[in-house]
């Protein structure tokens, strides 16, 4: 059997009474989330380089406009793209509607409903679907705006 020397975890009656010295480790960590530290750590900048959290705020607003007007061009882009998609799409429809009515009054009435029913049940489709994509894009947060 072995023997375990514990003299080392013993404690004599010298020490006892002695002042014992006891070593503390402090560690700190900060976390900050945005363009902004602390105002803490913006003190301790300043103190290191003057000016330093001016120009850090300086910064920031810098970013802050950059990042609204990159949002106001996507905004403004995807409301252009949708105009477009509306004019085209009017201007499609229209005329295969068009080619239908003409189909019919030169006595192809066949034709004409084939074109047109086909013209409305794709317009129809495009618009439920396209509809449906959206929402789902908003669900999913993938729209620009609620990125930023």
């Amino acid at each position: 059997m072995n023997k375990i020397n514990n003299t080392s975890f013993m404690q004599d009656e010298n020490q006892s009474n002695e002042q014992r010295n006891i070593l503390t480790h402090e560690q700190k960590r900060y976390y900050f989330q945005g363009p902004l530290p602390a105002p803490q750590i913006l003190e301790q900048y300043n103190e290191i380089i003057p000016n330093a959290a001016e120009r850090i705020l300086i910064m920031a607003e810098k970013d802050a406009d950059f990042q609204r007007k990159i949002t106001e061009k996507a905004i403004e882009i995807e409301a252009n793209e949708r105009r477009l998609g509306q004019i085209l799409g009017f201007f499609i429809g229209s005329m295969a509607l068009s080619l239908s009515a003409a189909s019919l009054f030169l006595g192809h009435p066949a034709a004409a409903s084939i074109i047109g029913g086909t013209t409305v049940v794709g317009l129809v489709a495009v618009f439920v679907t396209g509809r449906n994509l959206e929402e789902k894009k908003y669900e999913n947060g993938d729209n620009q705006s609620e990125q930023v």
